[in-house]
């Protein structure tokens, strides 16, 4: 039986570590940012490689919708979905992931901010994904585990050892060493977009150590981090302990 994993969470917020991470196992493959295309397609945005990203993944929503909930990849026990939640549109039914192990990965949203805005305009709330988390937040909640999953970047970052072995614990999967190391570079997995989004992690053979970031965060962006603070607190407080 394959486990399919969705692991939600919006940009700049250790995601790709984390399928890195999970990708090391041995056991699970992984699906960088499936809904990626469809989202650019519909979306006015103008992101890097908008064209080039299209051009290279499914963008029709019902067809990925059925491949995300039933497909079976051979030989691997484990799915692993790097999904970001900005990437699902307010009219998106999402009855598909009632099928999934929904997992949410929350980060503090100044960090979020401050991370983003190097790489990309921030001028919407909606384009750092809390809102988007919090409908599905909600649609768990009310459909399928009235206690969702969610796990804070930076405790990860703090003892990835623990957390991860805590985080398999609950998902009834074993916790396995190479989870904390992978090597450096590029993936065949990763999305064509990884050179622009992913120098961090490409540079990187583990995760990152934990530091307080002392960076003021700009005025203009004190409504969106208030907005987003308010949701990313509401989950905080549902996070994994160690």
């Amino acid at each position: 039986m394959t486990k399919r994993i969705a692991m939600w969470s919006g940009p700049r917020n250790i995601s790709t570590a984390m399928m890195r991470s999970f990708d090391s196992r041995g056991d699970t493959f992984v699906s960088d940012e499936p809904m990626y295309g469809n989202f650019l397609s519909i979306s006015k945005l103008d992101h890097p490689l908008k064209n080039e990203i299209m051009a290279s993944m499914v963008t029709d929503r019902p067809t990925l919708h059925k491949y995300l909930s039933t497909f079976k990849p051979v030989r691997y026990r484990i799915w692993y979905q790097k999904q970001m939640a900005h990437h699902i549109l307010i009219d998106d039914d999402l009855g598909w992931i009632k099928d999934l192990e929904n997992i949410f990965l929350i980060r503090d949203p100044k960090k979020v901010i401050l991370s983003y805005v190097k790489k990309y305009n921030l001028e919407d709330e909606s384009l750092i994904g809390f809102i988007q988390i919090k409908r599905i937040f909600d649609y768990v909640i009310k459909n399928i585990s009235s206690s969702p999953i969610v796990i804070d970047a930076d405790d990860i970052l703090r003892n990835p050892q623990q957390m991860l072995s805590k985080l398999c614990e609950i998902i009834d999967i074993p916790f396995i060493e190479s989870m904390l190391s992978w090597e450096k570079g590029f993936r065949d997995t990763d999305g064509i977009w990884a050179p622009h989004w992913y120098d961090s992690v490409i540079n990187s053979n583990a995760f990152n150590s934990y530091k307080e970031n002392k960076q003021v965060l700009p005025q203009k962006y004190s409504d969106i981090y208030e907005n987003s603070f308010k949701i990313y607190n509401q989950l905080y407080s549902c996070r994994i302990k160690i």
